[in-house]
């Protein structure tokens, strides 16, 4: 029998249509215990691509809509402490669009995060780089069962599966009482965000290039070293190169921009260059990283931190 511990931590996983609303949804309890499966009818979508979730529109024809059955789902939430995925940050996002609420409250256990801990290290495997789900049960030995991959219940037992081998490795490796759920919860977040940390340092550092470009100059960001001469007018190592990207870049648009992204610099500008330096800040970082990212989209890079 499933009790209410086990229902205090849950795994959950969702298929979307074209990536927007929830067709199919699975909740277990951490004991493995299906607290609820359902397929639902789309409100918005009579047709979609059903190439990796295989769910068909004649399949949901008749199955009911997320809100009819959403104070179920909402109930399974409220009894939650924790919540277990795989990107799920992803699923919580639609949960919340769809109208589940008190999901900001819950402590989230993602899979990935604990993957990397307690087998990536140590196996020189990257936080993010290539890690699907697919490889993590491929690096543990879990089936996906008879749902396979890609079906909402088939992820979640394989998720839970995954998870719950990583906590017991986990628990024995830091001599951890694994009855003692909080506190390996809480021993696990502080080693997590020491090692994050490291992570985000080691990734941050690169290099700024200032490029001859006929009669002016453009700024390149690259992580790797870049190989000398050729139209390279200066180079310089970084410790934060996302925010050398934003800092370089508005440095250089107080000059008169020649064509896209080339500007007329002046020598005390390339001087300016070759003096800029910066150190690792974590919150520094996540801001230029994401401002960097909406820069691209949205040439907001003259944005400056308050």
């Amino acid at each position: 029998m499933t009790t209410d511990r086990h229902k205090r931590c849950v795994c959950l996983d969702a298929e979307f249509v074209e990536g927007d609303e929830i067709i199919e949804i699975s909740i277990f309890a951490l004991d493995r215990t299906q607290l609820f499966h359902h397929l639902f009818r789309p409100a918005g979508y009579s047709s979609w691509d059903s190439s990796i979730h295989h769910i068909t529109p004649g399949m949901v024809s008749d199955a009911p809509s997320f809100e009819a059955l959403r104070p179920e789902i909402q109930d399974i939430i409220d009894s939650a402490d924790h919540l277990i995925g795989f990107a799920v940050d992803n699923d919580i996002t639609h949960l919340s669009h769809q109208g589940i609420r008190n999901l900001s409250g819950k402590h989230i256990i993602e899979l990935r995060n604990w993957f990397w801990i307690n087998h990536g290290l140590q196996n020189g495997l990257d936080l993010f780089q290539k890690v699907s789900l697919a490889s993590v049960t491929e690096h543990l030995g879990v089936s996906f069962g008879e749902e396979g991959m890609h079906s909402a219940a088939g992820d979640t037992r394989a998720t839970l599966d995954c998870f719950r081998m990583l906590y017991d490795r986990f628990c024995s490796a830091n001599s951890l009482d694994p009855e003692d759920f909080e506190g390996a919860m809480k021993a696990f977040d502080d080693i997590f965000i020491r090692e994050k940390l490291e992570y985000d340092r080691t990734h941050a550092e690169g290099y700024a290039l200032l490029l001859r470009v006929g009669q002016g100059y453009a700024l390149r960001i690259k992580r790797e070293e870049p190989r000398p001469g050729g139209r390279i007018e200066a180079c310089i190592s970084v410790a934060d190169r996302h925010k050398a990207g934003i800092e370089l870049h508005n440095m250089m648009a107080r000059r008169a921009e020649i064509s896209k992204g080339v500007f007329r610099l002046t020598p005390a500008d390339i001087e300016e260059f070759r003096n800029y330096a910066n150190g690792f800040d974590a919150d520094d970082h996540n801001f230029f990283k994401k401002l960097q990212g909406l820069s691209a989209r949205y040439n907001v890079s003259g944005l400056k931190r308050r």
